[in-house]
């Protein structure tokens, strides 16, 4: 099985120069594999490089999570932190806590504020 980056997710979930030889690769070569890291920079890429919505990323990730040719790390810690997402977390946050989580290793520490109140999640000296 071979894996791709995140330039490659992004030309086939984003479509432009790279759309076709991104699908074409997807398709001939497949599956393929994508990590967790390839799969958050895509989140982060499309958030901020692309302008995408909340709503059309989870929309994206769920087509991801449901496409037989892309076979995920660990497919059901993604499928958590989508959860998260939708909830409001960062994904890449989102993700982090659902590996811990799969990991058994709770609690996670945080110093950040907008994680107070967010299951598995402790603040140290608060």
């Amino acid at each position: 099985m071979r894996s791709v980056d995140a330039s490659l997710l992004l030309g086939s979930l984003a479509g432009g120069a790279g759309a076709a030889a991104a699908e074409a690769f997807i398709r001939n070569e497949g599956p393929v594999w994508i990590s967790h890291l390839v799969l958050a920079e895509t989140v982060r890429v499309l958030e901020a490089g692309y302008g995408r919505t909340r709503d059309q990323i989870a929309q994206a990730l769920e087509m991801v999570l449901d496409n037989r040719d892309l076979v995920l790390e660990e497919p059901s810690v993604p499928r958590a932190a989508l959860e998260g997402y939708k909830a409001g977390l960062d994904f890449e946050d989102a993700l982090t806590l659902e590996a811990a989580r799969r990991a058994g290793h709770l609690p996670l520490a945080s110093l950040r504020p907008d994680w107070r109140g967010v299951p598995g999640v402790v603040h140290p000296g608060a």
